[in-house]
């Protein structure tokens, strides 16, 4: 019997593999969960809105960019082999759009290429910046050839939160 108990223990544990962190985890540990919800800007009389919300809960977020012109839906998870949080969408003008998600100082940035049906690729880095509980500064990077970041932001602008209908 005893022995019979020490197999099932070795198979338990040969079976248990350790919990990866999930998308959850890692916007807890660097404190970015302000950055979910609905946003809007009024960039020279025209509409920007960008929404951040939990699609598939703790693992993958939905994101949602509307501007006058173009509309976009992206998802953001963490890629579990490499632990880096990726982000894959499309928009409506056939645009399709990869990035990843790190920090810029002590704001969460994305660093995104989208390439064009017809083989155009552009890149650029978005940055977060919390004013305060209502209000956060988006701050547009270029990006090189080779993908690293500009150290200064080329563009930036302030975003309110949008109220929640209810």
């Amino acid at each position: 019997m005893k022995k019979l108990l020490t197999i099932f223990a070795i198979m338990g544990l040969a079976c248990t593999h350790q919990a990866q962190a999930s998308l959850a985890d890692q916007i807890n540990e660097n404190q970015t969960d302000w950055l979910l919800g609905s946003w809007e800007a009024d960039i020279d009389g025209r509409t920007l809105t960008l929404t951040y919300k939990w699609v598939v809960k703790d693992h993958v977020i939905a994101s949602h960019l509307k501007t006058d012109d173009n509309e976009s839906y992206s998802l953001i998870a963490l890629n579990p082999k490499t632990g880096e949080i990726e982000q894959t969408g499309y928009d409506s003008k056939g645009k399709k759009s990869t990035g990843k998600w790190g920090p810029k100082d002590d704001m969460p940035m994305v660093t995104v290429t989208s390439k064009s049906d017809t083989g155009e690729t552009r890149s650029m880095a978005v940055a977060f910046r919390r004013i305060d509980e209502n209000n956060i500064e988006a701050q547009i990077y270029g990006v090189d050839d080779s993908g690293n970041v500009d150290d200064f932001s080329s563009f930036s602008f302030e975003m309110k939160r949008k109220k929640t209908k209810k």
